[in-house]
C-alpha cells in the first residue's frame, strides 16, 4: 500500500489547468523532467511526439523508462497534461469518481452516440444503465451466444474464399470489421446487418467514419484541443454544415435511430424482451427514440475495438509461423466440435492475451479532474531537494492521460522483458506480478472501476472463435515489404507506411 502520510517535502500547490505553473513545478522538483525532450519547444510540441509518431509508443515508452510512471507533458496550448501509468494512481483515477472524460471526448461522444450514452453518463444515470446492460454481457449469457459467434466466424472464412483471397496478398481489415459488426448486431440486438455480404449501409458508413479519422494530424490535434472552448450552440451549428463529413454523420445517426425504433417496435409486438433492446424498453425504461443512442454506442465500441484487436492477432501469427503451426495443431486436436471450451486452448489464449497486453485498442484514456483531489503514488518520487513525494495534489480542471499501453509494459509488473512481445509468458505459472486493475489479467486493456468495458467477455469469445476458424482453414504470412505498424486514430489501428488503414496478409489454404 502507498504511504499516505503527509510528505515532508515542499508541498505541491494545486494549480489550474490553464496555468503553466504546474510545468514550472515539475521543472523545479523533477530535474529529469526539467530536461525533458524539446522542453523549450513551442506549445504543443509533446503532443505530436506522443500521438503522431510513425509507430505508436516509440516516444511514450522511452519517456516512461526514463521519467517513471508519472510525468508531465505539454498540450497544444502549453497546458500541463500528466501521464499516469502508476498502478496505484491509475486505480484511484478510475475508481474515485473525481475524474471525467476529457472535454473534447465528451463533445464528440455526445455528437456521435447521442446524449445519455453509457460512456459519458455519470452518477445514478450511469449506474442504472450499467445495471440494465450488465446481464446481456454476463458470463452465462456470453456462453449462450457461442453458436452465433461460431456461425459468424464460419461466414468470415467463407467470405474470404468467395472473394478469392486464397493464394493472394490482400487487405483483410475491412472483412474483420464487417464480421465484428455482424456478430455484435446478431448477438446483442438480434439483427442481421449482413455486412460480410456487402449488404449493410450501416457498415459502409461506419467504415467511412472510421477512415475519416484514420490519418491523425497536427491540425486534428489543434481542433481536439480547441473543442472545450467552442460553445455548444456553435458546435451544434457546425454539425449542420453542408459538408461531406457532417452529412455522413447525420445519415449514420438517422439510419441507426430508425433501426433502433424498428427493433423496439418488433420487441413490443412479439413481447420477446430479450437482448439489449428488450432490456432497454422493458427493464430500463428507455424511451424508443433513445434506443438509437445505445445501438450506436454498442456497435461502434464492439466493432472497432474487437476488429482491430483481431487484426493484430492475425498479424502477429503471420510474423510467427512456428507458433501459428503449433496453434493449428492445438485447434485440430481439440476438434472444435459442439461444446468446445475455447478457454482450454492455451496457445490460442496466450496469443490473444499478449496482443491484448501489447496492442490494447485504447492505449490512452484522457481524463479531467472534476474536483480538487490528491493522487496517491505506489512509490515515492524524489524531488530536487532530496526529499520524497508520496502524493500529488490536483486542482479541478487538470487534464491527464491514463497511459494504458505504458501501464501494460511496466517492468515492475511484467519483468525485464515487459516490452517484448512474448506469448509464452502466458504459459508460465505467474505471468505477472500483482493483481490486475481491470477484469482481465492483461492489465488495463479493458479499463477498470465503474467504467470497465461492458463487453470484455464477449470480445474475448469473439477473438477466440474467429482466430480458431481462420487458423484452422488458412496459413497466414506477411507479404514482401510488410510495413504495417500501430498508429493511433481513436483505436490502435494497423496502418501501412503510407498511413493507410490496412492489414495486408498473404492467405494460403491448408493443404
Amino acid at each position: 500500500m502507498p504511504i499516505r502520510a503527509r510528505c515532508t517535502a515542499p508541498r505541491l500547490h494545486a494549480i489550474p489547468v490553464s496555468d503553466v505553473k504546474i510545468l514550472r513545478y515539475f521543472r523545479a522538483f523533477f530535474p529529469d523532467v526539467a530536461s525533458y525532450p524539446d522542453r523549450s519547444a513551442c506549445h504543443g510540441r509533446h503532443m505530436p511526439q506522443l500521438l503522431l509518431s510513425m509507430e505508436y509508443g516509440e516516444n511514450e515508452f522511452q519517456w516512461q523508462q526514463k521519467y517513471g510512471p508519472v510525468y508531465s507533458i505539454r498540450g497544444c496550448f502549453g497546458e500541463s497534461r500528466l501521464m499516469i501509468s502508476d498502478p496505484t494512481t491509475a486505480k484511484y483515477i478510475l475508481n474515485s469518481g473525481h475524474f471525467v472524460f476529457g472535454y473534447s471526448q465528451q463533445k464528440m461522444g455526445n455528437v456521435l452516440f447521442g446524449h445519455g450514452n453509457v460512456f459519458l453518463a455519470r452518477g445514478d444515470e450511469h449506474r442504472h444503465l450499467r445495471s440494465v446492460m450488465n446481464p446481456s454481457f454476463s458470463a452465462n449469457n456470453v456462453r449462450a451466444l457461442m453458436p452465433i459467434v461460431e456461425e459468424t466466424g464460419q461466414k468470415l472464412v467463407d467470405r474470404w474464399e468467395s472473394l478469392g483471397f486464397e493464394g493472394s496478398s490482400v487487405d483483410v481489415f475491412p472483412t474483420l470489421n464487417d464480421a465484428t459488426l455482424d456478430v455484435t448486431g446478431k448477438a446483442m440486438f438480434g439483427h442481421d446487418f449482413n455486412a460480410l455480404e456487402g449488404q449493410s449501409e450501416v457498415a459502409r458508413i461506419q467504415r467511412r467514419l472510421a477512415d475519416s479519422v484514420s490519418s491523425p494530424s497536427k491540425f486534428g490535434q489543434l481542433v481536439d484541443a480547441a473543442l472545450p472552448y467552442i460553445p455548444d450552440a456553435v458546435f451544434r451549428l457546425a454539425l449542420n454544415l453542408p459538408i461531406e463529413a457532417m452529412r455522413m454523420l447525420r445519415d449514420y445517426k438517422g439510419m441507426t435511430d430508425e433501426l433502433g425504433l424498428e427493433l423496439a417496435i418488433q420487441k413490443r409486438e412479439t413481447q420477446a424482451f430479450d437482448g439489449l433492446v428488450g432490456a432497454f424498453i422493458n427493464d430500463g425504461g428507455v424511451p424508443d427514440p433513445a434506443i438509437g443512442v445505445h445501438l450506436r454506442t454498442t456497435l461502434i465500441a464492439g466493432q472497432d475495438t474487437t476488429g482491430t484487436t483481431l487484426g493484430w492477432v492475425l498479424h502477429k501469427l503471420a510474423q510467427m509461423p512456428d507458433y501459428q503451426q503449433d496453434l493449428r495443431q492445438e485447434i485440430q486436436t481439440a476438434g472444435l466440435g459442439e461444446g468446445l471450451d475455447y478457454n482450454n486452448l492455451p496457445l490460442l489464449n496466450a496469443m490473444i492475451n499478449e496482443v491484448l497486453r501489447m496492442y490494447c485498442a485504447f492505449p490512452l484514456s484522457e481524463r479531467v479532474a472534476s474536483e480538487d483531489c490528491i493522487l496517491p503514488l505506489s512509490q515515492p518520487i524524489p524531488t530536487a531537494t532530496g526529499s520524497q513525494m508520496f502524493e500529488i495534489p490536483i486542482k479541478k480542471g487538470q487534464c491527464l492521460y491514463v497511459a494504458i499501453a505504458a501501464h501494460n509494459r511496466l517492468s515492475s509488473i511484467w519483468g525485464p522483458d515487459a516490452g517484448e512481445f512474448r506469448p509464452s509468458r502466458w504459459l508460465e505459472k505467474d505471468p505477472r506480478r500483482g493483481p490486475a486493475l481491470g477484469p482481465h489479467p492483461t492489465g488495463l486493456t479493458f479499463l477498470g472501476g465503474p467504467g470497465v468495458c461492458l463487453g470484455w467477455r464477449f470480445a474475448i469469445l469473439t477473438l477466440q472463435v474467429f482466430v480458431a476458424a481462420i487458423v484452422k482453414k488458412y496459413v497466414l504470412s506477411l507479404p514482401e515489404n510488410d510495413s504495417v505498424r500501430p498508429r493511433l486514430a481513436i483505436t490502435l489501428m494497423p496502418a501501412t507506411a503510407d498511413e493507410m488503414r490496412q492489414l495486408p496478409l498473404l492467405i494460403e489454404p491448408i493443404t
